[in-house]
């Protein structure tokens, strides 16, 4: 079990150039997760969709929007080696000053065996992950949104402990009259308080430009995220052109066929390449879930295939209080 849970942890914290030999293993990785059942559906791409899901800020703080008001989200992940993955999000409209948004990430890593260089057992330990939101959002004009977002993340790991402090910072245009939002973020720029070890723990920072594109005549909504983008200058050498394309882009789809169900589908190419273990048809990096209102209750699920290691199932309750 212990070898699972490790092998869990690599994968989460391998950094976006993971292949590449320059690249290195991020700190604090967890921040990559995706917050919500409907974000892991559409493989984190809904930077640009603005509505109820006040979850969505923690992708986007500009995403914070008055139609959250007393809007409260809780999910829950279970990750593949009964990894536990768990998050809180609560919205509040202060009106024209704007819309506040907390969050809480919380990461189970379950119990691991602990034992010295000789082998010897020196009994368990629970490696936790927290990290503390509070995020604030307006609108700029008819058109535009602004938002800011400031996290306090805490890891523990044995006798071990390390703290940052990091910021997001985002912003959104509509263009009405085209059906289509475009988004730029900047997620997790800021500076580590404690390290576990004696090499600094290095915060997942990254930019992403994201868009998306409702059809005018079909109930279908079209997302995509460039991400990672601090790296472009460092693509992936062993892949083909195209794939070192998709390697910085995530894809989803939204279909609505009525005010009371949603149907999503995403597809991570970098997801897909890391975790595949098959030759042929290896569906690692497709994600896909629904979402039902119920009564005055939103439901949200997805499942994320990561190849023979298993399959990921999230689900998420929002409501308003």
């Amino acid at each position: 079990m212990w070898i699972r849970r490790l092998l869990s942890a690599l994968l989460l914290s391998v950094s976006p150039l993971a292949q590449a030999q320059e690249s290195e293993l991020g700190g604090f990785a967890f921040l990559r997760l995706p917050p919500s059942a409907r974000a892991a559906a559409l493989s984190t791409t809904p930077a640009a969709v603005q509505d109820s899901d006040v979850a969505l800020f923690l992708l986007n703080p500009a995403l914070l929007h008055p139609s959250q008001h007393r809007y409260l989200h809780l999910g829950y992940l279970n990750h593949v080696a009964d990894v536990r993955f768990a998050t809180l999000a609560y919205g509040w409209d202060q009106g024209r000053w704007g819309t506040l948004g907390l969050g809480l990430r919380f990461v189970d890593w379950g119990r691991i065996d602990e034992a010295d260089a000789s082998g010897n057992r020196l009994g368990t330990f629970r490696p936790l992950d927290v990290a503390l939101s509070a995020g604030f959002g307006r609108a700029y004009g008819a058109n535009t949104r602004y938002g800011i977002a400031l996290h306090f993340i805490h890891t523990a790991l044995a006798n071990r402990r390390a703290t940052a402090l990091a910021f997001d910072a985002g912003v959104l245009y509509n263009f009405p009259e085209h059906l289509l939002s475009l988004s730029a973020t900047l997620h997790a720029l800021g500076i580590t308080l404690q390290h576990l070890g004696a090499t600094a723990d290095r915060l997942p920072f990254d930019i992403r430009l994201s868009l998306r594109k409702r059809l005018r005549y079909l109930p279908l909504t079209l997302l995509i995220t460039a991400y990672d983008l601090p790296h472009l200058s460092r693509p992936p050498t062993d892949q083909p052109l195209v794939g070192r394309l998709l390697y910085y882009l995530n894809v989803g789809a939204e279909l609505t066929p009525s005010s009371a169900l949603q149907l999503r589908l995403g597809y991570s190419y970098r997801q897909h390449d890391i975790l595949k273990m098959r030759p042929r048809l290896d569906l690692a990096g497709l994600n896909a879930g629904f979402g039902l209102a119920i009564a005055a209750v939103y439901v949200d699920y997805a499942f994320s295939s990561w190849s023979s290691l298993g399959v990921l199932h999230y689900l998420t309750l929002r409501f308003q209080l």
